[in-house]
């Protein structure tokens, strides 16, 4: 079975607060096994008038831009909020280990609240997803360490067919449908036949679609 992706959408964050920020790398932050290969949520350090400022939740995003050759390359990282207040105002501090990731002890970047992230999740970890389907909830703390909940919308298998809220079942199907997931009408009333798998999630799906429910 593949490692499933999973993607989390905050549906309360829609034009997020962007502010600049120094970020440094810190021995106080602890590196979490497998998030530089992007199979767990990094710690970030803020103090609480920061996260004020920027609204947060749980999840942090900053991004900023490296040079490479005659190129800009823009970096990008998704942290789990973690409020310490001996952090000075407009500062993040990270793991030594992202901090290599995105190639500097201490850099500029811009910081704001997390609209959605994807992150892979290891066979061992997935296996408690089978047999879950979309409009199901789970806690996110089991395979993700994030206290939250997360309710799934939707996926993919292995070969690209979407997952139906509307069929039963985890198995692949070749039905007549008139809009997504899985087709998207150009004409009023169009209707195709299209493969597609069914809403429950199997061995099979390598992408999960969730979001966070409060």
């Amino acid at each position: 079975m593949p490692d499933f992706k999973i993607v989390i959408s905050d549906p309360q964050t829609k034009e997020p607060k962007k502010i600049k920020v120094k970020v440094r790398s810190s021995d106080q932050v602890k590196s979490i096994t497998g998030e530089k290969e992007g199979k767990a949520i990094p710690q970030a350090k803020i103090n609480e008038k920061t996260k004020q400022l920027l609204n947060l939740d749980i999840l942090l995003t900053i991004e900023t831009t490296k040079q490479e050759g005659d190129k800009k390359v823009k970096l990008k990282g998704h942290f789990k909020v973690d409020i310490d207040n001996n952090v000075p105002e407009n500062e993040v501090w990270i793991s030594k280990t992202m901090a290599e990731r995105f190639g500097a002890e201490e850099f500029e970047a811009l910081a704001y609240r997390t609209k959605a992230l994807q992150i892979s999740i290891d066979q061992n970890k997935a296996s408690s997803l089978i047999g879950l389907k979309i409009g199901d909830t789970v806690e996110a703390s089991s395979f993700l360490g994030l206290p939250v909940k997360l309710k799934i919308t939707g996926g993919t298998d292995n070969s690209g067919f979407p997952m139906r809220f509307d069929v039963s079942g985890p198995a692949k199907r070749r039905i007549l449908v008139s809009g997504p997931p899985g087709f998207y009408p150009k004409e009023d009333g169009e209707r195709r036949r299209k493969t597609i798998r069914g809403n429950m999630i199997s061995q099979d799906i390598v992408q999960i679609n969730t979001i966070i429910v409060r």
